[in-house]
């Protein structure tokens, strides 16, 4: 028993000494990048418009843009008005461009990222620091750093404002030493 551990505990330094000496390191590191949006995305049930993401811009985005490994999450805080006297059930979407335009082409065809977002009649909701979920669905938008976002709401007539809305990303990067 006593030469299996050694065994091992000589492999192990072998292995570290091997890396050391090579020079090379290779680990993962995780950053946060908060990516504050800049325009208001007005949406009625007739019209309405979509923001572009482009994480492509920012600083910490260019800097790993090569070695990015992994998107762990994203997220999403801001505020929605809602302009209606009835109540709202907000929803956001990810698509690819911002070619989409009416309702029913989001619904099919982006990806439903936030639901339920119950906003008060003639009220402004603050949205805290939530996950967005199928992150699986949309993680070759956001690992090509540029995707567009969308709001609405399910139940018609809705007019709905959202403001001072950032979006986080989570991703991975590998690093070599």
């Amino acid at each position: 028993m006593k030469m299996k551990r050694r065994s091992w505990t000589l492999i192990s330094v072998a292995l570290v000494a091997a890396l050391f000496l090579s020079g090379c390191w290779l680990f993962g590191i995780t950053l946060v990048l908060s990516y504050d949006i800049d325009e208001r995305i007005y949406s009625t049930d007739e019209s309405f418009n979509s923001v572009a993401i482009d994480l492509t811009e920012e600083e910490d985005w260019k800097d790993n843009e090569d070695k990015l490994d992994e998107i762990y999450s994203v997220l999403f805080y801001g505020y929605i008005i809602n302009h209606e006297s009835t109540p709202a059930t907000g929803q956001l979407y990810v698509y690819k461009d911002g070619s989409l335009s009416t309702v029913s082409e989001v619904q099919s065809n982006a990806t439903l990222v936030l639901d339920g977002l119950v906003i008060p009649a003639d009220d402004t909701l603050e949205v805290p620091l939530v996950h967005m979920v199928r992150i699986d669905h949309i993680k070759d938008l956001v690992m090509e750093g540029r995707f567009h976002l969308y709001a609405i709401a399910t139940n018609v007539p809705f007019h709905i404002e959202v403001f001072d809305a950032t979006v986080v990303v989570i991703f991975a990067v590998e690093a070599i030493l």
